[in-house]
């Protein structure tokens, strides 16, 4: 009797919240690296070893498919909008949502803290501790 072999994974769903936190920490580990979002309009193949902006080019590339009927999911006749990424990618993802929880936590010292910002703070957590177990 041969025992299967548990699915490897891919690649992950992230929900409209999740979407919008990605897309914060990816746009500013970006602009922090001196690039912005359209520089990658002009990604050469010779630059898709620079992880970082080729990641972001593919999450672009995504989340201007979310208008499309692609990329959506229905629940009990509701409609769900969400983003595959490459399980590939989650690595630098992780990295910048790190990175964005260290900028909040630097705005955060300097500032009162507002509710958007602090929940904010609880997606990111949230979100790099469930990338993090699929690492």
């Amino acid at each position: 009797m041969a025992s299967e072999v548990p699915p490897v994974l891919a690649e992950i769903i992230l929900c409209g919240p999740e979407v919008v936190t990605v897309e914060r920490a990816l746009a500013a580990a970006l602009d922090r690296s001196g690039f912005s979002a359209d520089d990658i309009t002009f990604l050469t193949d010779g630059d898709a070893l620079d992880l970082l902006r080729a990641v972001y080019a593919r999450w672009d590339q995504q989340v201007h498919r979310l208008e499309s009927s692609s990329c959506g999911l229905s629940v009990d006749g509701l409609g769900l909008l969400v983003v595959s990424v490459p399980v590939l990618d989650v690595p630098v993802i992780v990295m910048a949502l790190k990175s964005r929880l260290f900028d909040l936590s630097i705005e955060s010292d300097d500032a009162e803290v507002d509710g958007f910002s602090a929940r904010e703070v609880e997606m990111i957590v949230a979100l790099i501790v469930r990338l993090e177990s699929l690492l």
